[in-house]
């Protein structure tokens, strides 16, 4: 038995159908995906920064970067270490250790941190964010935003 063939009409509700069935898959997933978010559980890795015994108390920062993010560590007077973002929480600028000022300095809107990071001066919002530091032995790693 021959099959009749296939009517404009015809096909183009089959056209309309399939287009419309992408559509609302295509609004459907960001829905669903926002209901159901996917749990990451990555590990953030531990970085070697540097050994203690070559640090000085408030002496000149070291910089490193964390997962490609700028950060800096210097050691505290009471002989903590401390690492944190060098990204400026106002404008996302590179901050600097200044050692003859004892300060984080941003250089686009003269914003000032201290040594812990909290704001001193200029505009920015809110604290340089924080690194969980790690000391074993002689040798400092950094492992993660706090």
């Amino acid at each position: 038995m021959a099959e009749a063939p296939i009517t404009r009409r015809r096909f183009l509700t089959y056209l309309l159908g399939v287009t419309g069935a992408v559509g609302l898959g295509g609004l459907a997933a960001p829905i669903v995906r926002y209901a159901y978010p996917v749990a990451h559980t990555q590990v953030e890795p531990r970085q070697f920064v540097a050994n203690l015994s070559e640090l000085t108390p408030l002496g000149e920062a070291v910089e490193f970067d964390y997962l490609e993010r700028p950060a800096g560590l210097i050691l505290l007077e009471d002989g903590t270490p401390k690492a944190l973002s060098r990204v400026c929480t106002h404008f996302g600028c590179i901050v600097g250790w200044q050692p003859e000022d004892l300060i984080w300095f941003c250089p686009c809107h003269a914003g000032m941190f201290s040594p812990t990071g909290e704001v001193v001066g200029g505009p920015p919002p809110a604290p340089l964010p924080e690194f969980n530091v790690i000391v074993e032995g002689d040798k400092i790693y950094v492992e993660g935003l706090v």
